[in-house]
């Protein structure tokens, strides 16, 4: 029997970026491995080059950086649990290509929602409080009409 993998987060920017993008080697496609560090962030490692005595270059498993706190919270609970996903890098803006900015890097992270869902049911309800606050806040147009003012639709122009 096949997994059924969906992208839960099709793609998440990555966080505190520990390595040289241009020296390690790292592209667009590479596995991602995600860990649970001690301050509950997600930790991301990938396969990179780390120089031995600065020449040799030697594969191995390194820091990149780690995920932003709304995906630490939705990820750490199946960490944890030992669900299967897969990350894989879907964009690199190296050093040399950044220009003034910073580099960047963005990961897809994608699993089998169906065992997702407590996870993802957990997370969206603590985010409900403030959705239901901003659905609350409507300003009333005196040309729309009674039951159109409450609709979830942007208000049509005349």
């Amino acid at each position: 029997m096949r997994d059924i993998i969906e992208p839960i987060l099709p793609q998440v920017p990555v966080e505190g970026i520990a390595l040289h993008i241009g020296r390690s080697r790292l592209s667009m496609g590479d596995a991602v491995v995600p860990r649970l560090m001690a301050d509950g962030q997600v930790g991301l490692w990938a396969r990179v080059v780390r120089p031995w005595m600065g020449i040799i270059p030697v594969w191995r498993d390194g820091f990149i950086g780690q995920l932003g706190p709304v995906a630490s919270e939705i990820l750490a609970p199946a960490i944890e649990a030992g669900q299967k996903m897969r990350l894989r890098v879907v964009m690199l803006t190296p050093e040399h290509l950044a220009g003034d900015g910073q580099p960047e890097i963005h990961v897809s992270i994608w699993g089998d929602p169906k065992l997702l869902v407590p996870f993802l049911d957990r997370a969206l309800a603590q985010a409900e409080p403030t959705a239901v606050k901003k659905a609350k806040k409507t300003v009333s147009n005196p040309a729309v009409s009674g039951s159109e003012a409450f609709s979830d639709e942007a208000p049509r122009r005349l």
